[in-house]
């Protein structure tokens, strides 16, 4: 409901939080066939808070109206990122301490793999025919 009354802008922003969602259950599926449930867990462990942050991001960034004053929307944007980092910083802290991490690079790997698709994102959603149109 609230992503329907948003900017085309505001939607097409959560798409691409949306990809990588799905992007992140692939990765996560495939290691679980190749490499199993443990490796799996801790891709889809970094993926998530990746992906969290992304999303908390993308809120802040359009909560303000379309119409607002370009202060007002330069500050919702600067403090999604802060927020973005700041539960970043906590989300990796917390599960190294209260988690046993086996496999740090599966976890590292999911949460660079669902950056990745961040800014890979947009190209595959804007692109036509295989052609780029902008």
């Amino acid at each position: 409901m609230f992503i329907a009354t948003q900017s085309q802008q505001a939607k097409a922003a959560f798409r691409v939080v949306h990809l990588q969602l799905v992007f992140l259950l692939l990765i996560g599926g495939v290691t679980y066939m190749y490499w199993g449930p443990d490796e799996a867990r801790f891709i889809l462990k970094g993926g998530a808070i990746a992906l969290i942050g992304n999303y908390v991001y993308t809120l802040f960034a359009f909560l303000p109206k379309p119409d607002a004053d370009g202060t007002v929307m330069l500050g919702f944007i600067m403090m999604g990122w802060a927020l973005k980092l700041v539960l970043t910083v906590i989300m990796f802290v917390l599960i190294f301490n209260l988690t046993d991490v086996h496999h740090p690079g599966a976890m590292m790997s999911g949460y660079k793999l669902t950056i990745l698709m961040f800014w890979f994102a947009p190209i595959l959603l804007t692109a036509k025919n295989g052609n780029h149109h902008g």
